[in-house]
């Protein structure tokens, strides 16, 4: 049985990715636990006698750490374009310095693939739809980090270590660790609670978007295929202005449209389409994305069942403010 080490595995995506892999692998999961949800309910896991957990920070990593690691997912970092800009030195020493560490001991240590998770904010803005090879054009803190500890890592592929940059869209779906600082997630939220919703600027900027439940399977797929080669690859289900976004939420949830509302004195400079060739390569033209619709009644129902709220744990800008500022 595969040991996977996920880090960042008790985050939005990794408490759900890791849930997943404990069907079929030995999961280590290395995170400070600052959002501990999986390690309190780590008992009540199925498959729980498979996962161990590594508290530490990702500027603390010890080349011991990958003893017995086949797989790296690297999940790590400050998690948004916001919160990576209230200490910008800090991000770049996690999101770039530690990553890149982290991917450097990880190889030495005899890892045989690592899963870097990145991100499309890498575009920033462009009026053309971009793919892997198209500009790059990162605004933020976060964008420019992710992106400069991605082309480093990328470089240290070889047959031996197989590198996997996978640039996420803005994810969206339940996960016990829930973010609501995510558009979707957030809209959603809102509006089933019949509340306003507010979009920076006209709402025209566009946005690629996939589920967290379809990055999971991206990942399942990518460990479970020995012979994949190292590639940067978009991972996108969709693209759509944020005003279309919000429309299609508020049918879904049966709730009036004038509740969605705009701040026009706000501009979202970030404005991109993705599309991805390199996907149609790897995982070919048949792959089901999730159902929209099924994804936010699925989102909807389990808010609700695990009645969450706006807080410091949800809303990751104001958990960054208690431990950064």
């Amino acid at each position: 049985m595969k040991t996977i080490l996920i880090s960042g595995g008790a985050g939005y995506l990794g408490t759900v990715l890791s849930q997943e892999l404990l069907k079929n692998y030995k999961i280590v999961i290395f995170d400070q636990l600052y959002f501990p949800w999986i390690f309190r309910n780590r008992r009540k896991l199925k498959y729980s006698k498979n996962i161990k957990f590594i508290k530490k920070n990702i500027t603390d990593i010890k080349i011991t750490d990958f003893n017995g690691i086949d797989i790296v997912c690297d999940l790590n970092g400050i998690s948004n374009d916001p919160s990576s800009e209230l200490n910008s030195s800090h991000t770049w020493n996690v999101n770039y310095k530690s990553r890149l560490k982290f991917a450097q001991l990880a190889k030495k240590a005899g890892v045989k693939r690592f899963i870097f998770n990145s991100t499309c904010s890498v575009y920033g803005f462009n009026k053309n739809k971009v793919y892997e090879d198209g500009k790059k054009n990162p605004l933020s803190t976060y964008a420019k980090a992710n992106y400069k500890a991605e082309n480093k890592i990328l470089k240290l592929k070889n047959n031996n270590f197989k590198v996997n940059a996978l640039r996420n869209s803005t994810l969206f779906g339940f996960s016990n660790t829930m973010r609501l600082d995510l558009v979707i997630n957030i809209f959603v939220y809102n509006l089933m609670r019949k509340k306003k919703i507010f979009i920076d600027g006209d709402g025209k900027q566009f946005r690629p978007f996939i589920s967290v439940s379809d990055i999971v399977k991206i990942y399942k797929y990518i460990i479970k295929k020995n012979n994949l080669p190292s590639f940067v690859c978009n991972l996108v289900s969709f693209n759509n202005t944020i005003t279309d976004v919000a429309t299609k939420i508020s049918k879904i949830l049966k709730v009036d449209k004038e509740l969605i509302n705009f701040k026009n004195n706000l501009v979202d400079k970030r404005n991109y389409k993705v599309g991805s060739k390199i996907f149609r390569k790897y995982f070919g033209r048949n792959f089901k994305f999730a159902s929209f619709s099924t994804e936010i009644k699925t989102l909807e129902k389990n808010m609700k069942k695990f009645k969450i709220k706006k807080n410091d744990q949800t809303i990751r800008m104001k958990f960054y403010k208690k431990k950064l500022l």
